[in-house]
């Protein structure tokens, strides 16, 4: 977890606990920064709008596969993605002021769709099986990405959730 992970607001105290899980929902949503990232964000306001739950949004710092580096272009790399996230969580917290008061803002490192998925796997494991759990993304913005596989496409392969992509 992240230092910014504190600057979202959070669900009451004990929210996590098995009482009144039942119909809860929570909602994962994957956050880059994109205009797909924001129209995810309003869609999971849309969602939660009069229900128990709460929204987790998920910034996931990535190095592309196979990128080789010296320990100082890592050292770089990490400050960008230090910047991203604390410009992100920013973003996020304005986004949401006066909208929606339920939801967090977090930080994970690897590959996209494995942190989000375990990101859900968490929320699962917290809130148990009564739980629902849906996890929403932006659809991929770049032409490449159609052609090499995205992250929506990644999690759909691998769902063990409901996916939502926004367009």
């Amino acid at each position: 977890m992240s230092s910014a992970e504190s600057q979202g607001r959070t669900a009451p105290e004990g929210d996590r606990s098995e009482q009144g899980a039942y119909g809860r929902l929570l909602v994962v949503v994957g956050f880059d920064g994109s205009e797909p990232a924001f129209r995810a964000l309003d869609a999971a306001q849309r969602l939660v709008l009069g229900r128990v739950g709460s929204i987790e949004v998920v910034y996931v710092a990535h190095l592309s596969v196979g990128a080789s580096m010296s320990s100082e272009a890592q050292v770089e790399l990490n400050k960008d993605f230090d910047d991203a996230e604390a410009e992100f969580a920013k973003a996020v917290s304005a986004y949401m002021e006066g909208h929606e008061q339920r939801w967090r803002f977090q930080r994970r490192d690897g590959p996209i769709a494995h942190e989000l998925l375990a990101v859900a796997d968490e929320l699962r494991r917290d809130y148990g099986e009564e739980a629902t759990v849906i996890i929403i993304v932006g659809s991929a913005v770049q032409t490449y990405h159609h052609v090499v596989g995205s992250v929506p496409v990644s999690l759909v392969r691998h769902a063990k959730y409901p996916i939502v992509v926004v367009p």
